[in-house]
């Protein structure tokens, strides 16, 4: 008897584009490494689309301020609230998510719902004291980071601090809110989002920087990060999530986040610290030095984030999941998988972009405030910063395995390490190389922190699995 002729698919471009979604579907599912490899190909897609806004968004920043003592008083404004809000929110992060989906694959949705509003409530009432402290002391601390600046320059900067504290409340609830989205495997709406903080910027000055000044640019950051998060909240609202914070007692699983949080807090705050110290040693250096620091920073921030981003976000689910299962072998098959693959695009992606700075900064930057001046001193910052680029995403993938096992007491303590290297190292090399000893400077800590926390996680795999063993 003959067989059935097989049915043939779709004729032309809809034929095509089926077979494409089965390859897809069969690349992306299956092992955990697939799964990751789909998350991470999906956000660092998104990201890169995101970035290029980014690069836009920052090209309109250049050609409006240069290297000006308005975008001088900008930056350092900005960094204290941005910092901190990275070190609160991002620490929640890393403390919550690991415990949520342990708390929903061993419980249920309802009670890590529960577990999320708590913390969320708790973690709204630490930014509200934040916001007021940093406003209170404004006069003590903002003087140490812009030791340079002169009475009106200082004027300019302390006026900028205060517009820019809503972001502190806004960047935590969109980092949660952003969080819980991954955590359910929702990552493209989450990844999609930042691109309305470039989208705002770029409007804002458009439309009102003749009139406004540095002003355009703080409105279009705040526009920018509530249009962030009111994008994530309805996405998250859409999924049947509640939003609102609300108080559920003090649970074991509480209990367990809040350890883990402290924790992750210390250690963020030396890390982020050391931006803090790196722009406090730019400012010793006089006008155009925190400017100059700044632009330096977003070529190799362009770059980590298209990998880091997606890493990052794409492989702390499926470690908290293999941790949860104590699944010892599958995370040091994962992290094999993974280093070989970052380190075999990312040494040719450094090497390539060291060639080409000074094209790109000419052609990003090069234009209207910014002069060929400029564009000298950021080559040498950039491409200092440019050699950190493989250790940096290497390290996020050390770090978010040793979140999942919730080890962050190796973070902290190679955290406060690290921070005082960086310290060290900024003193030191600013002497030789001027500003650019800076960017050097953070190099070499990541190197250093690489080896060690590998070293430590390498430690702790081998002696999980001798007590799994016994």
């Amino acid at each position: 008897m003959t067989e059935p002729a097989e049915t043939p698919g779709p004729p032309g471009a809809a034929g095509w584009l089926q077979r494409g979604r089965a390859s897809w579907h069969r690349l992306t599912t299956g092992s955990v490494n697939r799964r990751v490899f789909g998350a991470a190909m999906v956000v660092g897609v998104l990201t890169l689309g995101i970035k290029v806004f980014s690069l836009l968004k920052e090209s309109f920043v250049a050609a409006c301020y240069g290297t000006g003592n308005d975008y001088d008083a900008f930056i350092i404004a900005m960094i204290v609230p941005a910092s901190l809000a990275a070190i609160l929110s991002g620490s929640l992060d890393a403390a919550l998510i690991p415990t949520y989906i342990e708390v929903r694959e061993t419980e249920d949705a309802e009670a890590a719902h529960r577990l999320y509003a708590t913390i969320l409530l708790w973690n709204t009432v630490i930014l509200g004291g934040t916001i007021a402290l940093l406003a209170f002391t404004v006069d003590l601390w903002l003087p140490l980071l812009a030791s340079r600046f002169d009475p009106a320059k200082m004027a300019l900067a302390r006026n900028l601090v205060f517009a820019s504290l809503p972001i502190v409340v806004l960047t935590g609830f969109s980092t949660v809110w952003g969080a819980l989205l991954n955590a359910g495997e929702r990552f493209a709406g989450a990844a999609l989002a930042p691109a309305l903080q470039s989208v705002a910027v770029i409007l804002l000055l458009a439309l009102c920087f003749r009139g406004l000044g540095i002003w355009a640019l703080v409105a279009g950051s705040l526009v920018g990060v509530l249009a962030e998060t009111v994008m994530k909240g309805w996405l998250l609202k859409k999924r049947g999530h509640p939003l609102m914070p609300k108080w559920h007692g003090v649970t074991a699983a509480f209990r367990k986040v809040r350890g883990q949080y402290a924790t992750a807090i210390a250690a963020s705050f030396i890390v982020n610290g050391m931006s803090l110290v790196d722009q406090a040693f730019a400012s010793t250096l006089g006008p155009r030095s925190n400017s100059a620091l700044s632009y330096g920073s977003r070529l190799q921030a362009f770059a980590l984030s298209l990998g880091v981003t997606a890493l990052a976000t794409a492989c702390l689910p499926a470690l908290s999941k293999m941790v949860a299962l104590r699944d010892w072998g599958g995370i040091r098959r994962f992290l094999r998988f993974y280093g070989g693959m970052i380190l075999a695009v990312t040494v040719p992606a450094t090497v390539l972009l060291i060639v080409l700075s000074r094209f790109l900064v000419q052609t990003m930057y090069q234009h209207g405030s910014f002069t060929a001046a400029d564009t000298e001193l950021v080559v040498q910052i950039q491409i200092f910063h440019l050699l950190r680029i493989p250790f940096a995403t290497c390290h996020v993938l050390v770090t978010r395995t040793l979140t999942a096992m919730k080890s962050v007491h190796f973070l902290l303590i190679m955290s406060f390490s690290s921070f005082a290297l960086n310290a060290f190292m900024d003193w030191l090399l600013i002497k030789k190389y001027g500003i650019a000893g800076i960017t050097l400077s953070t190099s070499v800590c990541s190197v250093v922190t690489l080896v060690c926390l590998g070293w430590a996680l390498n430690h702790l795999l081998k002696k999980k699995a001798q007590e799994a063993s016994a």
